[in-house]
């Protein structure tokens, strides 16, 4: 196999950087500097790390240490207080509770099992507390910041809830020309400058109209307040769905070692909500009365200044895998059901105990009689448009395919099973009918899906080089978080391999391929 490629990377390598910066589901980011490295963590426990705010390279994931604990963290808050790294996150799964992980050593770990602070509780209206934030006091004291904007008192060493939450600033209001979900104050992130607390929040709601959502900010000296309005809200938002980013909001302050200053925060792309809420990130400027805002003029989609003097680290994942070599990656996951997900985790063939690394490739056995009742291995996607090959070898009476997969009501793909290659399209009865397969002599076959403009097509070949298309396309566009909530409010489409059946798959190889906007390989 040719050298391994990477994901796409924003870096265009002249001084500018087109957002995305990370391609994908990476909601809710949390980003800190440490002298010369950031890191970064969205949701799903995952830990990155670059050294120009451009190029991220994988680190490790805590979901082994969250899920062992029956934690499901949404919203990360990630700090340094002394020498000891936090983080601090919620999850509404286990009772609604509060909990932190913490290490010296964030480049390597280990990091502290979860200790749970105590439970969120609620608003008088019953609005739930979600996404904390740590806040420290001119006074040293401890407190986490919450949606709605409550704060919570903490124990001196920032592991305990001290107290009862109290609301110290009041929500957005939206004007009624301003189409929204719902208020939905959360995500709060902070950072301090010449004497003031400046607070990024998150209002709109995040599964409503593209104008949904946006990027709001305050500042005080205190963290009990009070609370100035920033006069240049909203910093950021969507104004209209014929915008290049939809839903932009929960925002993160990062600054350079040479005071440049960005905001770092997930948009969808639009037209592609089934790709997930992307990474975005944008500089600001300081004014001359002590608030921040986007320069005049200056757009998400256009080419920005990349940041003075960084290094560059690997960016993304390979997406060539030749798994004879046991060649594999982190990005890679376990579908175990419609609305979870295993976390990228390099040990992931170990836990999915249906999987098996040899020399002839990745086996894997077979599980249910369709692609809808088998747990597929999934990847991020890292493309607009993209196609995935795998050959494939079957055995026994198992089915081995390729998915484009959201959950188990929502995905398409091609297979082999038997003497006949068929293609999924969701529940569509009428293709079990025979005469939407295709027969085939072998035990081995090339399988491809090509993912353009929402439109997933299904190839086979003997040789991987001359296709034939069985013409019953998949339209994916509807495979989405807004229409197929809330049983997959978390998911997203991703290209993915699997086996149905009794018997073993034998996979050789994967490989995806970006497509350019006539739909050729780049």
């Amino acid at each position: 196999m040719e050298k391994r490629r990477y994901t796409r990377t924003a870096d265009q390598g002249n001084g500018t950087y087109i957002n995305p910066i990370l391609w994908g589901q990476y909601s809710d980011p949390s980003i800190m500097r440490d002298g010369d490295d950031y890191y970064l963590m969205s949701n799903y426990s995952t830990v990155y790390h670059s050294m120009d705010l451009v190029n991220w390279e994988y680190l490790y994931t805590l979901s082994p240490q969250t899920r062992a604990a029956g934690l499901e963290p949404w919203a990360p808050d990630l700090v340094k207080v002394g020498d000891t790294y936090y983080y601090y996150c919620y999850s509404e799964k286990g009772g609604m509770n509060l909990f932190v992980m913490t290490t010296k050593d964030i480049k390597n770990g280990p990091w502290s099992d979860p200790v749970i602070m105590g439970k969120a509780g609620q608003t008088p209206e019953g609005d739930e507390l979600i996404d904390p934030a740590l806040i420290i006091g001119p006074d040293g004291k401890r407190y986490l910041f919450m949606s709605k904007n409550y704060i919570y008192p903490l124990t001196d060493d920032g592991m305990a809830l001290a107290g009862e939450a109290v609301r110290v600033l009041d929500d957005y209001e939206f004007p009624d020309d301003w189409d929204i979900e719902g208020v939905y104050t959360e995500g709060p992130h902070f950072t301090k400058r010449n004497g003031y607390y400046y607070l990024l929040i998150a209002a709109g709601g995040t599964m409503g109209p593209p104008t949904a959502h946006g990027v709001f900010s305050y500042r005080a000296k205190d963290p009990m307040g009070p609370w100035e309005e920033s006069p240049y809200n909203p910093i950021v938002c969507c104004r209209s769905r014929k915008e290049t980013w939809w839903t932009k909001g929960h925002a993160s302050f990062i600054d350079t070692p040479d005071d440049e200053w960005y905001i770092i925060y997930h948009g969808i792309l639009n037209g592609y909500i089934n790709q997930g809420r992307m990474l975005l990130m944008e500089p600001i400027e300081w004014t001359d009365d002590g608030w921040f805002r986007i320069p005049e003029g200056q757009m998400p989609d256009q080419p920005l200044p990349m940041p003075k003097h960084g290094k560059w680290v690997q960016h993304g994942y390979p997406i060539d895998y030749d798994f004879t070599k046991k060649e594999f990656s982190p990005a890679w996951r376990a579908a175990s059901d419609g609305t979870t997900f295993l976390s990228p985790d390099p040990s992931i063939a170990e836990r999915f105990k249906d999987m098996k690394f040899t020399s002839e490739g990745l086996v894997i056995k077979g599980q249910g009689e369709f692609l809808h009742d088998t747990q597929p291995l999934v990847l991020e996607a890292g493309f607009k448009n993209f196609e995935v090959v795998t050959k494939l070898r079957i055995s026994g009476d198992a089915g081995g395919g390729l998915t484009m997969y959201f959950n188990k009501w929502n995905c398409c793909g091609i297979q082999l099973r038997g003497d006949l290659v068929r293609v999924y399209d969701s529940h569509k009865p009428l293709l079990e009918k025979r005469f939407n397969m295709r027969e085939w002599d072998s035990d081995t076959i090339y399988l491809k899906l090509r993912n353009f403009d929402q439109v997933v097509s299904p190839w086979y070949s003997s040789d991987g080089i001359n296709w034939h298309k069985i013409n019953v396309c998949a339209f994916i566009e509807p495979y989405n978080s807004h229409a197929c909530y809330p049983s997959s409010c978390v998911s997203w489409i991703r290209p993915g391999i699997f086996a149905v059946g009794d018997g073993e798959v034998v996979f050789e190889s994967f490989s995806m391929r970006e497509l350019d906007e006539n739909g050729d390989p780049v």
